[in-house]
C-alpha cells in the first residue's frame, strides 16, 4: 500500500504544475491515493482519469474526486479575511449551480468577469449572456457554458479553469456560505465535507469543540489532521476530536509546487506518509450513506 495525498492543487486552480506532472510525483513518491482538490472546480478530474486510465505507470494511482471551498466565518462575529476551508470530497457538478445560486450582488460580481473577459478579446456583454441564458439573472457557469460557444474553451470545466477559477485572468471572489450552510450544501450534492488544515483557524481546544459541535451535527465528516505543517500538540487535540465526535481524520500535504519544502505524499522531510487506507475505506462508507439518504 502506498501513500495517500488527499489534498492537491494543480495548475487547474493556483498550483504550479500540470495533471501528468503531478501524477508522475505522485508515483515517484509512492503515493497510491490521490485527491486533486482545485479551487471551486473539478476541473482536473477527467484530466487525471484520462491519464490514469491511458497510462499503465499510473494504473495503481487511485483518484478521489474533490474540491477545496471557503467558508465566510463572519457569522461567529470574525473577521471576513477569516475563512474556514472545506474540502468536498465526491461532490458531482451540482456544487457549481449551488455556489452560483448563493452569490449575493451577482450581477455586479458578473459585469467585472465580463468586463475582464472583454477586455481580454472575447466578444460577450451582459446583454448577450441574458440573450444566451434567457434569464435576466445567470451565474458562472452560463458564462463558462458561453465561453465554450465562443470557442475559447472545451467544455464549461475547461473554461472555468482556464479563465474563471481561483488564479485566472477572469477570477473576482466570490461570497462565501457560512460553514453550516456551506456542510448542508456539499451533501446535497453527494459530497463528504471535511475541514481543511485546521490550525488555520487558530483555535484553542475550547474554542474548537464549541466551533465542530454544530458543524458535526449538519454532517461534517472529518479533519485534515495528518498536514506537513501541523505541531505535535496540535495534531493531538485534532485527533482527540476526531475520536469524540466520530470524525474521519484524513491526509494532505496541500501541494502547490515543486522544489519547495512540500512534497506530494511525502510532506516536509517524509513527516507526512500515511498509508491507513482505512481513511479511504471510511470517506466511501460516509460517501455511500449520503448517497443512500439522497435517494
Amino acid at each position: 500500500m502506498g501513500y495517500i495525498d488527499l489534498h492537491v492543487h494543480s495548475k487547474y486552480s493556483d498550483g504550479k504544475h500540470d495533471v501528468e506532472e503531478i501524477l508522475e510525483m505522485a508515483h515517484l513518491n509512492n503515493v497510491s491515493v490521490i485527491s486533486l482538490t482545485e479551487h471551486y472546480n473539478l476541473s482536473s478530474l477527467r484530466v487525471a482519469h484520462r491519464l490514469v486510465n491511458s497510462n499503465k505507470k499510473y494504473n495503481n494511482i487511485e483518484i478521489v474526486p474533490g474540491m477545496e471551498i471557503g467558508s465566510s466565518l463572519s457569522c461567529y462575529g470574525i473577521s471576513k479575511t477569516h475563512v474556514c476551508h472545506f474540502l468536498a470530497y465526491y461532490v458531482s457538478t451540482k456544487i457549481y449551480s449551488v455556489l452560483n445560486e448563493y452569490e449575493e450582488e451577482r450581477r455586479g460580481i458578473n459585469e467585472k468577469i465580463i468586463t475582464i473577459l472583454k477586455n481580454n478579446g472575447m466578444n460577450i456583454s451582459y446583454r448577450k449572456m441574458q440573450i444566451f441564458t434567457k434569464k435576466k439573472s445567470f451565474g458562472r457557469y452560463d458564462i463558462a457554458r458561453y465561453i465554450v460557444k465562443l470557442g475559447y474553451a472545451y467544455t464549461p470545466e475547461d473554461a472555468y479553469a482556464k479563465y474563471l477559477d481561483y488564479g485566472r485572468i477572469a477570477h473576482v471572489e466570490r461570497n462565501k456560505m457560512p460553514p453550516e450552510e456551506l456542510i448542508e450544501n456539499i451533501i446535497k450534492c453527494g459530497g463528504v465535507p471535511v475541514i481543511a488544515h485546521p490550525r488555520s483557524l487558530k483555535f484553542n481546544y475550547k474554542n474548537l469543540r464549541a466551533f465542530l459541535e454544530p458543524l458535526v451535527e449538519c454532517g461534517l465528516s472529518g479533519l485534515e489532521i495528518y498536514y506537513p505543517r501541523m505541531k505535535k500538540d496540535e495534531f493531538d487535540m485534532y485527533k482527540e476530536l476526531c475520536d469524540e465526535f466520530n470524525l474521519i481524520g484524513t491526509a494532505g500535504s496541500d501541494f502547490h509546487e515543486r522544489d519547495k519544502d512540500v512534497s506530494i505524499g511525502l510532506g516536509i522531510d517524509n513527516n507526512l506518509c500515511v498509508d491507513d487506507y482505512s481513511i479511504i475505506t471510511r470517506l466511501k462508507e460516509r460517501k455511500h450513506y449520503i448517497d443512500f439518504n439522497l435517494k
